[in-house]
């Protein structure tokens, strides 16, 4: 994760569709990706369920240092996307990018880690690719590393196509590659 990251900072952004189907390799690359940010005097926006947070907070806490850890910035992933009862593209992308601009006023980069998840909501599948449509175009603008989270086991096989068009990398438990059909062009603009 770490040598991935740090080509990507090389090229100032970037927009990851991570499939997950083992917690434990989950939980090992989100304190790797963290670790990475940190110690590259990153802020970390990290967007988690409180079921998984407190075991990944725990491994940060024998890696890291006070100030270190005063980096890392957790949100209840609840919180995060249903802000408003429900699932609001636009108001989830307001809230993310205020954050990352309070995050990146004294010119520090910042990186996130969001971990989608849903209950049952009319049209979920679409206002899940609308959020990340937008937030594809926000990422560049930014100049933030982010990576958006999802269960294998929640992901249809049309919803996993319709996010592989919107990420410019595809990361699973194992590997990271880069998504040859994704069309970086629409990010920018």
């Amino acid at each position: 994760m770490s040598d991935f990251t740090e080509t990507l900072r090389q090229a100032d952004y970037a927009h990851i569709l991570y499939l997950t189907e083992q917690t434990d390799d989950y939980i090992d690359n989100a304190v790797s990706f963290v670790l990475d940010g940190v110690r590259n005097d990153d802020r970390v926006l990290f967007v988690e369920n409180p079921r998984i947070y407190p075991q990944i907070q725990k491994k940060l806490q024998q890696l890291l240092g006070a100030d270190e850890l005063d980096l890392v910035h957790y949100v209840n992933n609840f919180d995060f996307y249903w802000r408003k009862g429900n699932f609001h593209p636009e108001a989830i992308l307001q809230y993310f990018e205020s954050v990352i601009e309070s995050f990146t006023v004294d010119g520090r980069h910042c990186r996130t880690w969001g971990h989608i998840e849903w209950g049952s909501q009319e049209d979920i599948d679409q206002k899940i690719v609308d959020y990340e449509i937008e937030i594809d175009r926000s990422v560049p603008q930014r100049k933030v590393i982010s990576v958006c989270a999802y269960d294998t086991s929640r992901v249809s096989d049309s919803l996993r196509e319709r996010l592989m068009r919107c990420h410019g990398y595809l990361m699973k438990d194992q590997s990271i590659t880069t998504l040859s059909f994704y069309d970086d062009t629409k990010a920018r603009n």
